[in-house]
């Protein structure tokens, strides 16, 4: 099977890369895409960059040069209150969702629908904010992590987002916008919106950096955050 492994950072993919055997690396862009193996499998490294634009821009050129047989997304996110998570905890999208493409209205923000013009079309289906993870891999790879002794693991819907949520309150809106949402992230929602357009599985997991709350760059734990979801992603690869 051969992978597709998203992250934004660097940070996000320092163990990544050094499980990497057979390295070939590349810099598109400014940025490093590498190609080996990994618990053999065929794995390509991407390194897309911050925010939709920057995924989806990567994900599209791998995508027109290579079918892999599955598209995985590892990095950090913020926890929103009402999902129970804590920092270095573990969240495996169960869909994406943008959370601020739509518009604003005098009663507050309404998602793409309000709009009328679908954002994306997949075998006939009209398609605006939400876009699925593989549920399948992803019930599987909660399975395996939680057998692996990893520490909480839950599944449920991500958010994605542009500006991220510096205050409570906004964190709270939008949560209240997708519920059961667990965390937020900038880019999820897009790299799952091309893999949909390319009919490509898609699984995403990430460590939980900090919670959803008036901005305290104190109470965040950046690298303990990239560290567990690579460590995840080193299970899954090896289990899933």
């Amino acid at each position: 099977m051969s992978v597709l492994l998203l992250t934004a950072t660097v940070l996000e993919q320092t163990r990544l890369a050094e499980a990497l055997t057979g390295v070939v690396s590349l810099s598109v862009h400014g940025r490093t895409w590498r190609h080996g193996v990994c618990a053999g499998r065929d794995v390509d490294l991407v390194e897309t960059g911050l925010g939709a634009v920057n995924t989806a821009h990567a994900v599209t050129c791998c995508l027109e040069a290579q079918r892999p047989d599955m598209v995985m997304q590892v990095g950090v996110a913020g926890a929103y209150a009402g999902s129970g998570l804590r920092v270095g905890d573990l969240a495996v999208a169960a869909e994406e969702v943008y959370g601020d493409l739509g518009v604003v209205t005098p009663d507050g923000w309404r998602p793409a629908q309000e709009i009328g013009i679908p954002v994306a079309h997949v075998d006939g289906t009209a398609l605006f904010n939400r876009y699925p993870a593989d549920e399948a891999l992803g019930r599987r790879a909660v399975d395996i992590l939680r057998a692996a002794g990893t520490g909480r693991v839950e599944r449920g819907p991500f958010v994605t987002v542009q500006a991220c949520s510096g205050t409570a309150a906004l964190g709270a809106e939008r949560e209240r916008r997708v519920p059961g949402a667990l965390c937020e992230s900038m880019e999820g929602a897009a790299a799952a919106h091309v893999c949909v357009l390319y009919g490509l599985p898609f699984v995403e997991v990430r460590g939980i950096s900090n919670a959803v709350e008036d901005r305290d760059l104190s109470r965040w734990d950046l690298p303990l955050a990239s560290r567990r979801a690579q460590e995840a992603a080193l299970h899954l690869l090896k289990e899933l």
